[in-house]
């Protein structure tokens, strides 16, 4: 299956000075073989998305995934770009996969976006 992007944007979030908020690309890619959508997030500023990731997730869901009536923590597989601050907690994993289990979130380092 192909990893083409089927639409991507730039989100801001909140961080904990007023003045200086957090930046990410988002890109949504075509459906893999279980009907997920992967969305890869890669930061644009210091701030990393997994420190903001409930307050990423909710702009995620209701800017972009609420319009065509997907969950996000259903319909979705996400995957964090690592950068160098993730890359001293996942170590030399391409990507940090956000795995979603009731009301908790756990992440793991992978090397590839599954599709």
């Amino acid at each position: 299956m192909n990893k083409s992007v089927v639409y991507e944007r730039d989100l801001l979030f909140p961080t904990e000075t007023l003045s200086q908020p957090g930046s990410i690309h988002v890109e949504i890619l075509n459906p893999d073989k279980k009907g997920k959508m992967p969305v890869l997030i890669e930061s644009r500023t210091e701030h990393s998305p997994l420190n903001y990731i409930g307050s990423i997730l909710r702009i995620m869901q209701s800017d972009i995934f609420d319009r065509i009536h997907i969950n996000l923590k259903v319909n979705t597989d996400v995957y964090i770009k690592v950068n160098d601050e993730l890359s001293k907690k996942f170590g030399a994993s391409k990507y940090v996969k956000v795995v979603f289990k009731d009301e908790n979130t756990e992440y793991y380092g992978v090397d590839d976006i599954e599709i």
